[in-house]
């Protein structure tokens, strides 16, 4: 079970990164261990605390192997590959360059439809017309009561293998915190809606302090089924 904060504070992911000199446009000094520059990759910015692990201060022009501890761990899971890369910055001002050379969360390997499916038993059928209201069903057990939410939309589409279930949260008030609840409906679907084996992933986009979101999700036990939540304002 994923826990909604990373109480133990122990390490995700490690890391090469390679801190530019004030002449290339990076930092004025040095960066010491527990650095928390923002992390940058694919398009947004998140907290992540960095141990080095082979020193204590990384010179500028040097690169430094890194374990990484990030401060919101939900939005990372089912994002990194082995090469990943990303961008340490300070502001809009980038200050480094780094590359994924592990990964020490089992979640947070990326994952893509087509290895889901790959990995799919024979005898797992996907969900059909009959049997899909019982799964509508459980979304609405298992999200409400959620603050904010006004009422959920569904639509099926059975035969699209990636997005069989779109399931549309409505929030009634755009000045709330979305990171909460981001976070509030990926513990509803992690305790109360998914199977055991079911991978999931956040896809964000921020614009004017408002999060456009979708959990993509993809889950089986004895049938599969694939879609997204969407959050929208």
């Amino acid at each position: 079970m994923i826990e909604q904060k990373n109480k133990s504070l122990e390490p995700e992911l490690e890391a090469d990164i390679y801190y530019l000199t004030e002449q290339e446009g990076g930092r004025k000094s040095d960066v010491r261990s527990g650095y928390r520059g923002q992390f940058f990759y694919d398009g947004n910015d998140w907290d992540a605390s960095q141990e080095f692990m082979d020193k204590d201060v990384c010179v500028l022009g040097d690169t430094v192997a890194v374990r990484l501890i990030t401060l919101s761990l939900l939005f990372h899971v089912g994002q990194f590959y082995i090469g990943k890369t990303f961008e340490v910055r300070e502001g809009k001002k980038i200050v480094g360059h780094g590359r994924i050379t592990k990964i020490l969360r089992e979640d947070f390997n990326y994952w893509d439809f087509d290895s889901f499916f790959t990995g799919l038993p024979s005898n797992c059928s996907p969900y059909d017309e009959e049997n899909i209201d019982g799964f509508i069903m459980d979304f609405e057990y298992g999200l409400a009561g959620i603050t904010k939410l006004d009422n959920l939309k569904f639509s099926a589409v059975l035969a699209n293998n990636e997005q069989m279930l779109t399931v549309q949260c409505v929030v009634s008030d755009s000045d709330i915190n979305t990171k909460q609840f981001i976070e509030e409906v990926c513990k509803r679907w992690i305790e109360k809606i998914q199977f055991k084996k079911s991978f999931y992933k956040i896809k964000t986009n921020y614009a004017n302090k408002v999060c456009d979101c979708e959990l993509i999700f993809a889950t089986r036990s004895s049938m599969s089924l694939t879609g997204k939540i969407v959050i929208s304002y």
